[in-house]
């Protein structure tokens, strides 16, 4: 017996709440991206034209590029999308696919699970600190890897929801 065909990632598009979700989530990561564009260009032309350096530029660069790559694996990047080495996994038969996705969830959400309570912790812990130049607080920088720990735990345990349920083939 033949598995049914697997459905592409167009199928898989969320709809009503979750797609204006991922929409204003993709939305905010292409506003950091183009400031990030702005502020560099802007760093140039101060730097040659004016012969000044606008040193705030390159602290607001790196906050921004932190976010950036948080926001973005936490609410945008599915796990189809990740990079993964799967010599072993794809000749496997969907049965034994599904366990072996299922072992992978459990694993990173677990870890995932087990070290948001210490990250939320220290990130919470750096209100004491700041940046060099313009004297922000770090616990509000790194606010982004907290959300994105989260992220991947909920993520991790829709995903063994799907598996468990009766129409885990589609999410193998």
């Amino acid at each position: 017996m033949s598995a049914p065909p697997r459905e592409d990632l167009a199928s898989e598009q969320p709809t009503g709440w979750a797609a204006r979700a991922r929409n204003a989530a993709n939305l905010i990561s292409g506003l950091m991206f183009a400031a990030v564009f702005l502020i560099f260009n802007y760093k140039i032309i101060t730097r040659y034209l004016e012969h000044d350096e606008a040193v705030w530029a390159d602290e607001i660069s790196v906050i921004l590029f932190i976010w950036i790559i948080f926001w973005a694996n936490a609410f945008l990047v599915r796990d189809k999308e990740q990079i993964t080495f799967d010599l072993v996994y794809r000749p496997m038969p969907d049965g034994v696919k599904r366990w072996m996705a299922l072992a992978r969830l459990i694993l990173m959400g677990g870890i995932f699970l087990w070290a948001l309570p210490g990250s939320i912790d220290y990130i919470l812990f750096l209100w004491r600190e700041r940046t060099p130049v313009l004297d922000l607080r770090l616990d509000f920088i790194y606010a982004c890897f907290g959300i994105f720990l989260v992220a991947v735990v909920l993520r991790s345990a829709w995903g063994i929801v799907k598996l468990i349920g009766p129409n885990w083939r589609r999410f193998i």
